[in-house]
């Protein structure tokens, strides 16, 4: 049986690029966690009725923020909106094991051999696949696949990997910046870069 540990984080705490490009910016200025936290709080930079989504939101900011090194974190707040996005798709990508599996077994998978059309139906049958392998996904209610499988496809559309259509995605492939793409290739780990990138890299 699976151990894995995998979250529901992109059910209530989506792509949030204008909040982590904001939160990114004050880490840059070498602000303390702590007194961001304070700023979030007392000027609510995020436009939240609660304090404590608002805490929610900002803890999960930072751990995605650590993902990110020195110089992709200076391209997130530095470069165009595309390549910013992709950054920021990355470090998702490194944050949370669930959703990774799920763009490299259906969405690179498709990407690869250039089938762009992509349906709610294909991102429940990864749920139920797992499901099989993982004692806490089996544990899962119906409305929190359904909940999941939006949230995902969200979160794609959010990082201009895809467009909705009335079947479900149009993928598309990300606008990265040649620096960053080459940055990519050359200091990280292929099979996230290769979802990025859309292409293998042998």
């Amino acid at each position: 049986m699976a151990t894995k540990k995998y979250t529901t984080t992109l059910n209530t705490r989506p792509f949030m690029y204008n909040e982590t490009k904001e939160i990114a910016g004050l880490v840059r200025q070498g602000i303390a966690p702590e007194d961001i936290k304070k700023m979030v709080l007392q000027q609510n930079i995020f436009q939240l009725a609660s304090n404590d989504r608002a805490v929610s939101f900002f803890n999960e900011i930072l751990r995605r923020l650590k993902e990110l090194d020195s110089f992709l974190m200076e391209q997130f707040i530095e470069s165009d909106t595309s390549t910013s996005k992709a950054i920021l798709l990355y470090a998702l990508l490194k944050k949370d094991q669930l959703f990774y599996e799920w763009v490299r077994e259906v969405v690179w998978d498709k990407l690869i051999i250039m089938e762009w059309h992509l349906t709610p139906k294909e991102t429940m049958s990864f749920f139920e696949t797992k499901r099989e392998q993982n004692e806490a996904i089996r544990g899962w209610g119906e409305n929190t696949k359904k909940r999941l499988v939006s949230a995902y496809h969200k979160t794609l559309v959010d990082a201009e990997l895809a467009v909705f259509t009335n079947e479900g995605l149009q993928l598309q492939p990300l606008i990265i910046s040649s620096d960053v793409r080459n940055y990519l290739k050359e200091n990280k780990e292929k099979n996230t870069v290769e979802i990025l990138l859309g292409e293998s890299l042998g």
